[in-house]
């Protein structure tokens, strides 16, 4: 015998027990709900913006926007994403922080939603 005599009618009971708190649980749990920025996400989606070159006039490393003055297209505040990858004929690794006012780039944006995002910066010797 695995359980004593005396242990069965507890072991019944929670299995009793188990079957119907369990279910009554899982009824009691709030639904969620779909979030405003998935939707809004799903309702533009990204496109190629093509390439934008020009110097950096600007830097907001706190916000991740490089603004660049482009012969072609004006001033534009391009935003960055922790994906957006900054490339140099330098060898090593490079980020934001060597992107600075003054230097000359040239930039592989998409659009979404009406912003200009950065998804390759390439630095561009003088």
């Amino acid at each position: 015998m695995r359980y004593p005599r005396e242990m069965r009618p507890f072991v019944v009971a929670s299995l009793v027990l188990g079957l119907f708190v369990v279910p009554v649980a899982a009824l009691a749990a709030p639904a969620p709900s779909p979030s405003a920025t998935a939707t809004a996400g799903a309702a533009a989606p990204a496109r190629d913006g093509g390439v934008i070159e020009g110097r950096v006039t600007n830097v907001d490393y706190q916000r991740g926007v490089v603004t660049v003055d482009s012969t072609t297209q004006g001033r534009v505040d391009v935003s960055t994403m922790p994906s957006t990858s900054v490339q140099s004929d330098d060898p090593g690794y490079h980020t934001l922080t060597d992107v600075s006012k003054g230097s000359k780039v040239q930039i592989f944006i998409s659009k979404t939603a009406g912003k200009v995002i950065a998804q390759i910066i390439r630095l561009i010797k003088h």
